[in-house]
Protein backbone atom coordinates (compact mmCIF):
# COMPACT_ATOMS: atom_id res chain seq x y z
CA UNK A 1 0.00 0.00 0.00
CA UNK A 2 2.83 2.43 0.78
CA UNK A 3 4.51 1.81 -2.55
CA UNK A 4 1.31 2.42 -4.52
CA UNK A 5 0.67 5.65 -2.62
CA UNK A 6 4.20 6.92 -3.33
CA UNK A 7 3.84 6.26 -7.04
CA UNK A 8 0.47 8.05 -7.14
CA UNK A 9 1.99 11.13 -5.50
CA UNK A 10 4.88 11.12 -7.94
CA UNK A 11 2.51 11.04 -10.90
CA UNK A 12 0.50 13.90 -9.41
CA UNK A 13 3.63 15.97 -8.92
CA UNK A 14 4.73 15.42 -12.52
CA UNK A 15 1.33 16.51 -13.82
CA UNK A 16 1.38 19.67 -11.67
CA UNK A 17 4.87 20.55 -12.86
CA UNK A 18 3.75 20.34 -16.48
CA UNK A 19 1.26 23.15 -15.83
CA UNK A 20 3.39 25.26 -13.50
CA UNK A 21 6.60 25.52 -15.54
CA UNK A 22 5.05 27.38 -18.55
CA UNK A 23 3.18 29.68 -16.20
CA UNK A 24 6.40 30.60 -14.38
CA UNK A 25 8.19 31.13 -17.69
CA UNK A 26 5.47 33.50 -18.89
CA UNK A 27 5.45 35.46 -15.65
CA UNK A 28 9.24 35.86 -15.70
CA UNK A 29 9.31 37.69 -19.05
CA UNK A 30 9.47 41.08 -17.36
CA UNK A 31 5.91 42.37 -17.04
CA UNK A 32 4.16 41.02 -20.13
CA UNK A 33 4.52 38.76 -23.11
CA UNK A 34 7.15 39.92 -25.61
CA UNK A 35 6.40 39.39 -29.29
CA UNK A 36 9.27 38.96 -31.72
CA UNK A 37 7.00 38.94 -34.77
CA UNK A 38 7.14 42.31 -36.57
CA UNK A 39 3.77 44.05 -36.89
CA UNK A 40 2.12 44.11 -40.33
CA UNK A 41 2.32 47.22 -42.54
CA UNK A 42 -0.54 49.75 -42.39
CA UNK A 43 -3.73 48.56 -44.03
CA UNK A 44 -4.54 51.90 -45.68
CA UNK A 45 -1.46 54.05 -46.39
CA UNK A 46 -2.33 57.68 -46.71
CA UNK A 47 -0.77 61.13 -46.87
CA UNK A 48 0.88 60.83 -43.45
CA UNK A 49 4.54 59.92 -43.90
CA UNK A 50 6.01 56.79 -42.33
CA UNK A 51 9.65 55.80 -42.17
CA UNK A 52 9.18 52.57 -40.24
CA UNK A 53 7.30 50.42 -42.75
CA UNK A 54 8.63 48.68 -45.87
CA UNK A 55 7.19 49.69 -49.20
CA UNK A 56 6.18 46.14 -50.01
CA UNK A 57 5.20 43.22 -47.80
CA UNK A 58 8.03 40.62 -47.96
CA UNK A 59 5.64 37.95 -46.69
CA UNK A 60 3.57 38.29 -49.89
CA UNK A 61 6.32 39.37 -52.26
CA UNK A 62 9.53 37.69 -51.04
CA UNK A 63 12.79 39.59 -51.62
CA UNK A 64 14.10 36.53 -53.49
CA UNK A 65 11.46 37.00 -56.18
CA UNK A 66 13.06 38.35 -59.37
CA UNK A 67 12.34 42.05 -59.97
CA UNK A 68 9.94 42.68 -62.81
CA UNK A 69 9.76 45.85 -64.90
CA UNK A 70 10.73 48.76 -62.60
CA UNK A 71 8.35 51.72 -62.34
CA UNK A 72 8.74 54.82 -64.42
CA UNK A 73 10.16 57.86 -62.68
CA UNK A 74 7.65 60.08 -60.84
CA UNK A 75 7.31 63.67 -61.99
CA UNK A 76 9.67 66.27 -60.61
CA UNK A 77 8.14 67.39 -57.31
CA UNK A 78 6.89 70.94 -56.88
CA UNK A 79 6.69 72.83 -53.63
CA UNK A 80 3.24 73.37 -52.15
CA UNK A 81 4.20 74.77 -48.76
CA UNK A 82 7.24 75.28 -46.52
CA UNK A 83 6.89 76.42 -42.91
CA UNK A 84 10.17 76.30 -41.00
CA UNK A 85 11.25 72.63 -41.47
CA UNK A 86 7.77 71.40 -42.49
CA UNK A 87 7.62 70.71 -46.25
CA UNK A 88 4.70 69.76 -48.47
CA UNK A 89 5.42 68.53 -52.02
CA UNK A 90 3.32 67.42 -54.98
CA UNK A 91 4.45 65.11 -57.79
CA UNK A 92 3.08 63.35 -60.88
CA UNK A 93 2.35 59.63 -60.71
CA UNK A 94 4.69 56.86 -61.80
CA UNK A 95 3.44 53.80 -63.68
CA UNK A 96 4.28 50.13 -63.35
CA UNK A 97 2.58 47.00 -64.78
CA UNK A 98 3.40 45.05 -61.60
CA UNK A 99 1.60 47.59 -59.40
CA UNK A 100 3.06 50.33 -57.22
CA UNK A 101 3.73 49.80 -53.53
CA UNK A 102 4.70 53.30 -52.41
CA UNK A 103 6.53 56.54 -53.07
CA UNK A 104 9.64 57.45 -51.12
CA UNK A 105 11.00 60.97 -50.72
CA UNK A 106 14.77 61.35 -50.41
CA UNK A 107 17.12 64.19 -49.65
CA UNK A 108 20.42 64.37 -51.49
CA UNK A 109 22.78 65.76 -48.86
CA UNK A 110 26.15 66.26 -50.51
CA UNK A 111 25.90 62.94 -52.33
CA UNK A 112 24.42 61.02 -49.37
CA UNK A 113 20.95 59.55 -49.97
CA UNK A 114 18.67 60.13 -46.94
CA UNK A 115 15.08 58.89 -46.85
CA UNK A 116 12.78 61.51 -45.31
CA UNK A 117 9.27 60.13 -45.96
CA UNK A 118 7.27 57.20 -47.36
CA UNK A 119 3.75 57.51 -48.80
CA UNK A 120 1.15 55.09 -50.15
CA UNK A 121 0.92 54.22 -53.86
CA UNK A 122 -2.08 56.52 -54.45
CA UNK A 123 -0.62 59.54 -52.64
CA UNK A 124 0.69 62.29 -54.95
CA UNK A 125 0.99 65.08 -52.37
CA UNK A 126 2.40 64.74 -48.91
CA UNK A 127 3.93 66.62 -46.01
CA UNK A 128 6.94 65.72 -43.91
CA UNK A 129 9.72 67.24 -41.82
CA UNK A 130 13.35 67.72 -42.80
CA UNK A 131 16.29 68.56 -40.57
CA UNK A 132 16.59 72.06 -39.17
CA UNK A 133 19.42 74.31 -40.31
CA UNK A 134 22.52 74.17 -38.12
CA UNK A 135 22.10 76.13 -34.90
CA UNK A 136 24.25 79.05 -36.04
CA UNK A 137 22.58 79.32 -39.46
CA UNK A 138 19.19 80.78 -40.33
CA UNK A 139 18.58 78.72 -43.49
CA UNK A 140 19.69 75.64 -45.33
CA UNK A 141 18.77 74.24 -48.75
CA UNK A 142 17.31 70.71 -48.94
CA UNK A 143 17.56 68.95 -52.31
CA UNK A 144 14.59 66.57 -52.53
CA UNK A 145 13.43 63.98 -55.06
CA UNK A 146 10.91 61.12 -55.26
CA UNK A 147 11.35 57.41 -56.08
CA UNK A 148 8.51 54.95 -56.82
CA UNK A 149 8.75 51.35 -55.61
CA UNK A 150 6.69 48.50 -57.08
CA UNK A 151 5.21 45.49 -55.28
CA UNK A 152 8.33 43.42 -55.95
CA UNK A 153 10.64 45.98 -54.40
CA UNK A 154 12.02 47.38 -57.67
CA UNK A 155 12.90 51.10 -57.53
CA UNK A 156 12.14 53.56 -60.28
CA UNK A 157 14.71 56.01 -61.56
CA UNK A 158 14.71 59.10 -59.33
CA UNK A 159 12.52 62.00 -60.27
CA UNK A 160 13.98 65.38 -60.99
CA UNK A 161 15.04 67.20 -57.84
CA UNK A 162 13.75 70.37 -56.22
CA UNK A 163 15.65 72.64 -53.87
CA UNK A 164 13.67 73.84 -50.86
CA UNK A 165 14.97 76.53 -48.53
CA UNK A 166 14.34 75.64 -44.87
CA UNK A 167 14.07 78.65 -42.54
CA UNK A 168 14.81 78.52 -38.84
CA UNK A 169 12.50 81.40 -37.93
CA UNK A 170 12.19 80.18 -34.35
CA UNK A 171 15.77 81.23 -33.53
CA UNK A 172 16.30 83.73 -36.35
CA UNK A 173 13.22 85.95 -36.84
CA UNK A 174 12.36 86.68 -40.46
CA UNK A 175 13.66 90.00 -41.76
CA UNK A 176 11.36 92.13 -43.85
CA UNK A 177 11.84 90.81 -47.40
CA UNK A 178 13.17 93.18 -50.03
CA UNK A 179 10.71 93.06 -52.94
CA UNK A 180 12.06 92.63 -56.45
CA UNK A 181 10.54 94.85 -59.13
CA UNK A 182 7.71 93.21 -61.07
CA UNK A 183 7.42 94.15 -64.76
CA UNK A 184 4.03 95.70 -65.56
CA UNK A 185 1.45 93.12 -66.53
CA UNK A 186 3.51 90.11 -65.35
CA UNK A 187 1.02 89.24 -62.61
CA UNK A 188 -2.64 88.34 -62.33
CA UNK A 189 -4.79 88.67 -59.20
CA UNK A 190 -8.09 86.88 -58.61
CA UNK A 191 -10.25 88.27 -55.82
CA UNK A 192 -13.43 86.66 -54.51
CA UNK A 193 -15.39 87.53 -51.38
CA UNK A 194 -18.31 86.09 -49.50
CA UNK A 195 -20.20 88.76 -47.60
CA UNK A 196 -22.93 88.82 -45.01
CA UNK A 197 -24.51 91.49 -42.82
CA UNK A 198 -21.54 93.50 -41.53
CA UNK A 199 -18.84 90.96 -42.41
CA UNK A 200 -16.94 89.24 -45.20
CA UNK A 201 -14.34 86.58 -45.99
CA UNK A 202 -12.13 87.16 -49.03
CA UNK A 203 -9.77 84.88 -50.98
CA UNK A 204 -6.97 86.31 -53.11
CA UNK A 205 -4.80 84.43 -55.61
CA UNK A 206 -1.60 86.00 -56.97
CA UNK A 207 -0.18 84.44 -60.15
CA UNK A 208 3.23 85.17 -61.63
CA UNK A 209 2.60 85.36 -65.38
CA UNK A 210 6.15 86.47 -66.16
CA UNK A 211 9.29 84.49 -66.97
CA UNK A 212 11.31 85.26 -63.83
CA UNK A 213 10.59 84.49 -60.19
CA UNK A 214 9.13 87.16 -57.92
CA UNK A 215 11.21 87.27 -54.73
CA UNK A 216 9.63 89.00 -51.77
CA UNK A 217 6.22 90.18 -52.96
CA UNK A 218 3.98 92.95 -51.66
CA UNK A 219 0.38 93.28 -52.90
CA UNK A 220 -1.66 96.47 -52.53
CA UNK A 221 -5.22 97.39 -53.44
CA UNK A 222 -7.77 99.99 -52.38
CA UNK A 223 -11.37 99.63 -51.26
CA UNK A 224 -13.96 101.96 -52.77
CA UNK A 225 -16.11 102.19 -49.63
CA UNK A 226 -14.66 103.66 -46.39
CA UNK A 227 -16.54 101.09 -44.32
CA UNK A 228 -14.59 98.13 -45.72
CA UNK A 229 -11.92 97.00 -43.24
CA UNK A 230 -9.55 94.02 -42.95
CA UNK A 231 -9.61 92.53 -39.46
CA UNK A 232 -7.37 89.43 -39.68
CA UNK A 233 -5.91 87.25 -42.41
CA UNK A 234 -3.70 84.32 -43.39
CA UNK A 235 -0.92 83.59 -45.85
CA UNK A 236 0.45 87.14 -45.62
CA UNK A 237 1.16 89.98 -43.24
CA UNK A 238 -1.96 92.15 -43.60
CA UNK A 239 -2.26 95.86 -42.87
CA UNK A 240 -4.58 98.69 -43.85
CA UNK A 241 -4.10 102.45 -43.97
CA UNK A 242 -7.23 104.35 -44.87
CA UNK A 243 -8.70 102.54 -47.85
CA UNK A 244 -5.38 100.99 -48.99
CA UNK A 245 -4.79 97.34 -48.01
CA UNK A 246 -1.31 95.76 -48.10
CA UNK A 247 -0.43 92.06 -48.00
CA UNK A 248 3.29 91.27 -47.57
CA UNK A 249 4.91 87.87 -48.12
CA UNK A 250 5.83 85.56 -45.27
CA UNK A 251 9.09 83.58 -45.06
CA UNK A 252 7.60 80.37 -46.44
CA UNK A 253 5.83 81.87 -49.50
CA UNK A 254 8.03 84.83 -50.35
CA UNK A 255 9.00 83.46 -53.79
CA UNK A 256 6.54 83.01 -56.67
CA UNK A 257 8.01 81.00 -59.54
CA UNK A 258 6.93 81.71 -63.13
CA UNK A 259 3.50 80.25 -63.76
CA UNK A 260 2.89 79.58 -60.06
CA UNK A 261 0.38 81.15 -57.68
CA UNK A 262 0.12 82.08 -54.01
CA UNK A 263 -3.25 81.90 -52.24
CA UNK A 264 -3.97 84.20 -49.31
CA UNK A 265 -7.10 85.52 -47.62
CA UNK A 266 -8.62 87.54 -44.83
CA UNK A 267 -11.71 88.29 -42.79
CA UNK A 268 -13.15 91.79 -42.69
CA UNK A 269 -16.10 94.04 -41.97
CA UNK A 270 -18.22 96.46 -43.99
CA UNK A 271 -21.08 98.87 -43.38
CA UNK A 272 -23.47 97.70 -46.07
CA UNK A 273 -21.59 98.35 -49.32
CA UNK A 274 -18.96 95.74 -50.14
CA UNK A 275 -17.66 96.24 -53.72
CA UNK A 276 -14.63 94.26 -54.85
CA UNK A 277 -11.41 96.17 -55.58
CA UNK A 278 -10.56 96.47 -59.26
CA UNK A 279 -6.88 97.50 -59.32
CA UNK A 280 -4.10 95.39 -57.77
CA UNK A 281 -0.40 96.21 -57.67
CA UNK A 282 2.38 93.71 -57.02
CA UNK A 283 5.63 95.35 -55.95
CA UNK A 284 4.38 98.58 -57.48
CA UNK A 285 3.40 97.13 -60.87
CA UNK A 286 -0.26 96.95 -61.90
CA UNK A 287 -1.50 93.39 -62.44
CA UNK A 288 -3.98 92.26 -65.04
Amino acid sequence: MKVRLTVSWAVALLIAAAFLIPAVASASSGGGMVSTTPPPPPSSPGATPSLGWPCYDPRTYPPSSPPRTPPTAPGTPEMVQVVNNYVRLRWAAATDPDGLACYQVYEDRNGTKIKVATFGPDVLEGAFYVDWPPYNQRTRVATLYVVAVDRWGADSPPSGSIQVTVYNDIIWPSPTPTPTPTPPGDCRVTYSAYGWSGGMTASVSITNTGTTAVAGWRLTFAYADPGQRVTNGWGAEWSQSGSVVTAAALSWNRDIAPGRSVSIGFNGTHQGANPSPTVFQLNGATCR
